[in-house]
């Protein structure tokens, strides 16, 4: 199966949509079995501020820009992980909608660790997620997803694991300052749990934040398979072998000598 991953800057871009939807069509030529879009990806990184103004972008799921993309994709066997800004009645949240080209709606993710720093300020828009660890079963493959800051939680990629995902793709909005553990972090998670790992990751410049860009792919060994540039806008593609995987899996030893009795503490709040 093919799976590919589209990184842009949406630096000076007047209809970021329109560009996102442009880069799909891109993608298809490939013919994909997925398209990863970055986080946010029709919008600008908004949660940089704190202003009001920015829940006016929130949308319903399904919703104009989800039917965009169902359109979109029609007549051929893609499925598309699009993450965006998600207003659910009156509650918020950074989302990423699974759109299938012939099943439609498959299902939401909402990211579930929103952090807060200088020039991220998530918690001001988005609430925690509330449908928890959620694995897609697709023609294609099993499939979960993180959104950003929720790579750093390797209590979330176990479960992955544990939970027969094929592939696990990350969706990131993450800025070049945070670029040592970039690839390591999620390689070790491939590893760990036997799952390839599929990265987007915006680009370009946006007022206070210059963002990584470096979306990759790697197998299940953490073996990295294609990187994309800092800068650039980029479409990377990469074929991958659930059959490997799955056998793999089942070989893992990490899974058989698990002691789960001494991982307690995990679970007590601490």
């Amino acid at each position: 199966m093919i799976v590919s991953a589209v990184q842009y800057s949406t630096e000076g871009v007047k209809d970021i949509r329109e560009k996102a939807l442009t880069l799909i069509k891109q993608a298809m030529k490939e013919k994909p079995d997925f398209i990863l879009l970055q986080e946010l990806f029709n919008t600008i990184y908004f949660p940089q501020y704190e202003d009001k103004r920015y829940f006016e972008l929130a949308e319903t799921i399904p919703g104009p820009t989800t039917l965009a993309i169902q359109k979109l994709i029609e007549g051929t066997s893609v499925t598309v992980v699009a993450p965006i800004f998600e207003k659910d009645g009156g509650s918020y949240y950074c989302a990423a909608c699974v759109i299938d080209a012939k099943e439609g709606h498959l299902g939401t993710y909402r990211k579930l660790h929103i952090p807060t720093v200088p020039a991220i300020h998530e918690t001001y828009y988005f609430q925690p997620g509330d449908l928890g660890h959620r694995v897609f079963e697709t023609r294609s493959a099993n499939i979960g997803i993180m959104l950003c800051y929720d790579r750093h939680f390797p209590e979330s990629a176990r479960l992955y694991g544990k939970s027969l995902v094929d592939i696990l793709f990350v969706a990131s909005a993450t800025p070049k300052s945070s670029a040592g553990p970039w690839f390591f972090e999620q390689q070790a998670h491939a590893f760990s749990n036997c799952f390839a790992l599929v990265c987007s990751n915006r680009s370009g410049v946006e007022d206070k934040i210059q963002f990584l860009g470096s979306s990759f792919m790697c197998d299940h060994k953490g073996k990295m398979l294609e990187t994309a540039e800092e800068k650039e806008d980029q479409i990377i593609s990469c074929e991958i072998d659930i059959g490997v995987i799955r056998k793999a899996k089942k070989e893992l030893a990490f899974y058989r000598d698990r002691r789960p009795d001494l991982y307690r503490a995990l679970v007590k709040g601490n």
